[in-house]
């Protein structure tokens, strides 16, 4: 099993999991920024919408949230990605051709995204 440490929250990945905790490791705003990022993905996630990385399971209040293990996406990927999926609205542009109409609350930055079946998704929309 792999860690990986962001400041609010740890992120514990299993061979098919992606298993997020709040983050107990610096001070305690990092835990409750925690707690509001993982329970801001579950309210996100009940759209359904496809540009985001699937909740499996959470725990009510923030304090665990599971999805599926996405496989990274490389430097290439991530450059020739369609940011205008996801950012529809960046730049101002009202004539974007995305079904969904509003922007996925996601850094944008290469760790931010990965593989889900055949799609890019972002996987860490709880800023």
């Amino acid at each position: 099993m792999k860690s990986k440490f962001g400041c609010t929250r740890h992120v514990f990945l299993t061979k098919k999991y992606a298993i997020k905790i709040p983050q107990f490791r610096y001070e305690w705003k990092h835990f409750l920024q925690g707690l509001l990022a993982n329970m801001q993905e579950v309210t996100f996630y009940t759209t359904k919408d496809e540009r985001l990385c699937p909740i499996l399971f959470y725990i009510p209040g923030g304090w665990m949230v599971v999805m599926p293990k996405c496989h990274p996406i490389n430097r290439e990927e991530f450059f020739n990605m369609d940011m205008k999926r996801f950012y529809p609205h960046e730049n101002n542009e009202s004539n974007s051709k995305v079904v969904e109409d509003w922007d996925v609350p996601v850094e944008n930055k290469e760790d931010s995204f990965g593989w889900y079946e055949d799609r890019i998704v972002a996987l860490d929309y709880g800023n």
